[in-house]
């Protein structure tokens, strides 16, 4: 939390958040399951519509569960996946002990195998479903969105058959009209930064976009009103005009707890207004559209969760780009820091296209910081982030 908010909006969502081990505790006691998930392709309508609590085990930035982890996977794995292993294995993080089944898809191939591994050496259900690797946003290979479609089908199936009930179409709709209001409030949170003049900075966004993975989505909610209400009150005071160098984070994905890097830019006077992540800004990228009470819901949550930005393992290169450029513009960035987590060549392929694209198109340079889940890098991270920051620095 950032000086500017402490004592403000956040401090009530932080008391909730604390107490939110102890409702899944009770809620438990009640018969009620909770399904956790590791992928942003994981629609958590149908979880929320089966009646179970949705929790997403997006955790990092610890060395401890990424060793842990190597009993599973190898030392030169992603620290992530490493991690979404490593924290059931060491049995210290509560939402981890606290799941009944988890939901994996089959992405890249460290976290298609985070599945098998909970399923035989934890005896944790596992419902797995595919994600097509090809994404058209032409629309021009109908059997892309029709094998996702089916996948979406056989998880419903499946998460009903657990939940004890069948899952209907009114509750798909009443669970994706609950996070279609809940992405729009997070949409307007990170618009904040756009201006120079912001009630709230970005690490704090991102931090109550991780607090949403792990409460019951009903009271997270009413948390974001109220932090709405907060924030449309400071806008009418006068606030600062900031000054720094406006960052945009771009790679790998930034697990709960992983803020070492971001932690490093503001110490460095470097100001984060934007991103490119899937745990920050596109977690609540695009709604789910259903036509009307006739409209198929599946068909609408197919249409969102394969069609929003597409992740680094999908095809589709152009709108990635397209898309990393269009945020660099709108928050008028003057760089891009992209971390990769050591190993993830998912994502490190990628960083030639957005670096030479960023430069041709808007003169935005580029930084790669590389990283795993550790504190001996610290000190190299922080020269290098502070050289790019004074260099930026002294181009205005």
């Amino acid at each position: 939390m950032t000086e500017k908010n402490k004592n403000g909006p956040l401090d009530s969502l932080t008391k909730r958040l604390e107490e939110e081990p102890a409702r899944i505790t009770e809620a438990k006691k009640g018969g009620t399951k909770v399904v956790g998930y590791f992928c942003a392709h994981v629609p958590e309508e149908l979880i929320i519509a089966a009646g179970m609590l949705p929790v997403r085990l997006a955790f990092g930035g610890e060395s401890e569960p990424a060793q842990a982890g190597e009993q599973f996977l190898k030392s030169y794995s992603c620290p992530y996946a490493r991690s979404c292993l490593g924290y059931k294995v060491e049995k210290t993080n509560f939402y981890y002990n606290a799941v009944d089944a988890v939901c994996v898809a089959h992405t890249c191939d460290c976290m298609r195998r985070i599945g098998e591994y909970w399923e035989r050496y934890f005896g944790i259900p596992v419902f797995t479903f595919g994600v097509t690797h090809t994404h058209d946003r032409f629309r021009s290979r109908p059997q892309a969105i029709a094998y996702f479609r089916n996948e979406l089908e056989l998880l419903r199936k499946r998460l009903g058959e657990f939940s004890g009930k069948e899952i209907k179409n009114s509750q798909i709709r009443k669970a994706i009209a609950l996070c279609n209001s809940i992405r729009e409030k997070l949409r307007a949170l990170f618009e904040y930064p756009k201006e120079y003049s912001s009630p709230i900075e970005w690490c704090d966004v991102l931090r109550i976009t991780h607090a949403g993975f792990l409460m019951n989505r009903l009271d997270y909610l009413r948390e974001l009103k109220k932090i709405d209400k907060d924030l449309q009150q400071q806008r009418l005071r006068k606030i600062p005009f900031d000054k720094r160098i406006r960052i945009m984070v771009c790679g790998s994905v930034i697990g709960i707890g992983d803020y070492k890097v971001l932690d490093i830019i503001k110490q460095a006077s470097g100001n984060i207004v934007a991103d490119n992540v899937c745990t920050g800004s596109m977690f609540s990228r695009k709604n789910v559209t259903v036509y009307g009470v006739m409209g198929n819901p599946i068909e609408a949550l197919a249409e969102r969760y394969l069609y929003n930005v597409p992740c680094p393992f999908m095809t589709d290169l152009s709108k990635r780009l397209n898309r990393i450029t269009k945020i660099a513009r709108d928050y008028k960035v003057h760089g891009l820091i992209f971390y990769n987590l050591k190993y993830c060549d998912t994502w490190r392929a990628e960083l030639g296209f957005i670096k030479e694209t960023l430069y041709k198109e808007l003169a935005v340079p580029t930084l790669l910081i590389e990283g795993e889940y550790s504190s001996a890098d610290v000190g190299i991270i922080r020269t290098k982030v502070e050289a790019f920051i004074e260099m930026i620095g002294g181009r205005f």
